[in-house]
């Protein structure tokens, strides 16, 4: 897993965690994810309409692994994802509950807002729908990154250095060098 992504500064810096890393760094995803908040076991959302296929939602590492390997999902992609994640949980309070499948909408939302600030052609809603095995309609998918963003405080931007420090943070040595 790596990638070229463009600097503040209009350089291109490479960020690359090597493959061997890549089954650790998906756990460490799936680890965030569950610990963002309690769940509180019912599949149900007021207001919210769920596809009668979530009582069949894979583990949250599967899921992860299946997005992400599916969509080829990049390294700077995954940790800005991370590092979205993490600013949720600093905004959440305490006493935050979500129902089952909250994890999986957040970690689908986080990727997709994370896709679209390092990338110009990010990977479509649909493709997302497909990669899900259809388990989240497109509506959904979007009304869950509009939510985040505002969750988020609209504060999206992650440097390079914050993506490098958050992978080391987490355990992962990334290289300093520029392309």
């Amino acid at each position: 897993m790596s990638t070229a992504i463009a600097t503040p500064s209009g350089g291109v810096a490479s960020v690359d965690l090597g493959c061997v890393h890549e089954h650790q760094l998906l756990r460490t995803a799936a680890f965030s994810l569950k610990s963002i908040l309690r769940t509180d076991g019912s599949n149900s959302m007021a207001g919210t309409l769920l596809n009668p296929m979530l009582p069949n939602l894979p583990s949250i590492e599967r899921f992860i692994f299946n997005i992400t390997t599916t969509l080829e999902i990049k390294t700077a992609v995954l940790v800005t994802a991370l590092i979205y994640v993490e600013r949720l949980s600093r905004r959440l309070p305490e006493s935050a509950t979500g129902t089952v499948d909250t994890p999986y909408r957040i970690f689908l939302a986080s990727l997709l807002l994370a896709d679209k600030f390092w990338s110009d052609s990010a990977v479509p809603v649909k493709s997302l729908v497909a990669a899900t095995g259809g388990i989240f309609a497109q509506r959904e998918i979007s009304n869950m990154e509009r939510a985040l963003i505002k969750l988020l405080g609209f504060n999206l931007f992650v440097s390079v250095d914050q993506i490098r420090s958050h992978a080391q943070k987490i355990g992962f040595v990334v290289p300093e060098y520029l392309d």
